[in-house]
């Protein structure tokens, strides 16, 4: 059997570099050029460029793969260059994870702070001062939820490891027992439920599910609360928030279907009588090229960057503060 696994060192080296540039490049914009975003979003954008760099360095460490067999399905960590810590990378696997989470529970609480900022302006104070401890501690408390029950549901048993013992050593050439990984065998030998398992795919659907809820409620009630509120904006203001709203859409649209959709065959084939011997970590591929992206989308959607980008490229005579500085988004 092919193993792609050995390509996928490259994507993630590929990951990081690109999400390191293009995050940096980012956060340098954000604090040195761009006027029109102040406040508490100013803030936001930085902490999910730091988090992008974050989340692809973290990948270096954990090095996260996927495989499925019949009725089971393993996430290991193929790094090979941390001897003798199978509990140091079964966390540090666990971490990355629980970075997936936060970044969509982060993006979840960019939906509510955008609608608050459309229909009612001063409730977005509460994200300033303390308050920050409030939007910083929402996705962080996703992420340890996710984290810690990977930890415990999928922590691996004699059953488990049996079940993949052979097939893991003839494609991977690795000693499951001394290998970082999480196991889901959701039936046991007789079928009967394993509920351990089980519950890391009940709880984790239930954690993914309820933030894209509050994406999709408040995406609805921000189209909606954009026809009829941003009249009473200014023109630049107005453009800029129909930016953000799209950049906010393609944002999350990205991750859901780089990860989110390919990943639910992957999760839940194991409830299904299959049989099939698949190496799935290709999505982790994908998911490490997620973060550049990420930020590519935004700095091409939002006019601003892309007139500092211009202007620093090319050089050109910086337009009046006048026409940039009339307001500023907070």
């Amino acid at each position: 059997m092919t193993r792609f696994f050995v390509l996928s060192d490259t994507f993630t080296k590929l990951g990081v570099f690109t999400a390191s540039f293009s995050n940096f490049f980012l956060i340098y914009l954000t604090i040195f050029h761009i006027k029109q975003i102040g406040g508490t979003f100013k803030y936001m954008v930085l902490v999910l460029a730091l988090t992008g760099i974050a989340f692809s360095s973290w990948e270096l460490i954990a090095r996260p793969f996927t495989h499925n067999y019949n009725r089971a399905f393993i996430l290991f960590s193929l790094n090979t260059w941390i001897l003798d810590s199978e509990g140091f990378l079964q966390v540090a696997v666990a971490i990355y994870a629980g970075f997936y989470l936060f970044i969509l529970a982060f993006f979840a609480e960019q939906f509510v702070f955008r609608y608050l900022s459309l229909v009612n302006p001063l409730m977005t104070k509460a994200f300033g001062g303390f308050g920050v401890v409030g939007w910083i501690g929402y996705p962080f408390l996703c992420g340890v939820i996710y984290c810690l029950l990977l930890l415990w549901s999928g922590d691996p048993d004699q059953f488990s490891d049996d079940y993949l013992r052979e097939t893991f050593a003839d494609i991977y050439g690795m000693n499951i027992e001394t290998t970082a990984r999480f196991i889901f065998t959701p039936y046991a030998a007789d079928d009967s439920f394993r509920w351990r398992n089980l519950s890391f795919m009940m709880g984790g659907g239930f954690l993914l599910t309820s933030q894209y809820f509050i994406i999709m409620y408040c995406g609805v009630r921000m189209h909606l609360a954009m026809r009829k509120e941003l009249g009473n904006f200014s023109v630049p203001n107005r453009r800029l928030q129909k930016q953000f709203f799209r950049a906010l859409i393609v944002q999350t649209l990205v991750p859901t279907c780089l990860f989110v959709l390919p990943a639910l065959p992957i999760l839940l084939g194991p409830l299904f009588d299959f049989e099939w011997n698949v190496q799935t970590g290709g999505i982790m591929a994908l998911l490490s090229i997620y973060p550049p992206i990420d930020t590519f989308v935004f700095i091409m959607i939002v006019s601003e960057y892309r007139r500092v980008i211009g202007e620093f490229f090319c050089r050109r005579k910086k337009i009046s503060s006048k026409s940039t500085e009339v307001f500023v988004l907070v």
